[in-house]
């Protein structure tokens, strides 16, 4: 069997003009998981990531780390197939239906992204009506796409690796959560549910052969909990 590595971006910059950075925590987060795959012995036979800024950013701090301390590691291989969905696209793809049907939003909707709960607040109902596909709008990715190329980037990555590979692929929360689904096959509305709960830098585990693909954890932070320090595991 093989052992495929999910990794959730670290912090992006919530609030600010350009969310896909890393923010000076999500810098952190990554240097400190890297350390600790150098701690457990983890050599990786192939790296790879989503294009999006956040996403490689977070690799090469992996990649970068272990290249420091004289370890090899292979070159990172981009996959848009792992880019995140567009949220501020979904968001504002429903937006109109959801004050229609709860006016409340509306002073949620004056803060959305300068305060956290209030993002959640409105991202939440989003989403949860996005993902059923019962209100696609043109020009904006639906959920069955993404699955279908999450689908596709998974089968590549068994594809260009055999058995008894250790693989790192760096990707989003919504990208994870529907590898997950792949796996072990939950509803979308669960999916989605599942997604929520992916903190930044967590470790989701599979493993593969032949094709088939297993989970064998979900959302570890081992290397952020051991630090003590709750500021450290974030979930934007």
């Amino acid at each position: 069997m093989s052992r495929l590595y999910m990794v959730r971006h670290g912090q992006a910059s919530f609030g600010k003009e350009n969310y896909d950075r890393l923010s000076g925590r999500g810098v952190e987060q990554a240097v400190v998981l890297a350390e600790y795959f150098v701690r457990l012995g983890l050599r990786f036979d192939a790296v790879y990531s989503g294009a999006i800024e956040r996403q490689r950013r977070t690799a090469l701090e992996i990649i970068g780390l272990y290249r420091e301390k004289g370890l090899e590691m292979p070159e990172l291989k981009l996959m848009p197939e792992f880019n995140e969905y567009d949220s501020k696209a979904i968001i504002k793809s429903q937006i109109f239906e959801l004050l229609e049907e709860d006016s409340s939003l509306a002073r949620e909707l004056e803060k959305i992204y300068t305060d956290k709960k209030s993002f959640q607040r409105v991202f939440e109902k989003a989403m949860l009506r996005w993902v059923t596909g019962r209100f696609d709008k043109p020009g904006v990715e639906d959920w069955k796409s993404v699955k279908a190329r999450v689908a596709k980037g998974l089968s590549a990555v068994m594809a260009e690796n055999g058995r008894s590979r250790t693989v790192l692929v760096v990707a989003s929360g919504g990208t994870i959560s529907a590898s997950v689904q792949y796996a072990i096959d939950t509803s979308d509305v669960a999916t989605m549910q599942i997604c929520w709960q992916i903190a930044n830098t967590s470790i989701t585990k599979f493993l593969f052969d032949d094709g088939r693909i297993t989970l064998s954890s979900f959302n570890a932070l081992p290397h952020l909990e051991e630090l003590g320090d709750k500021g450290f595991i974030t979930y934007r």
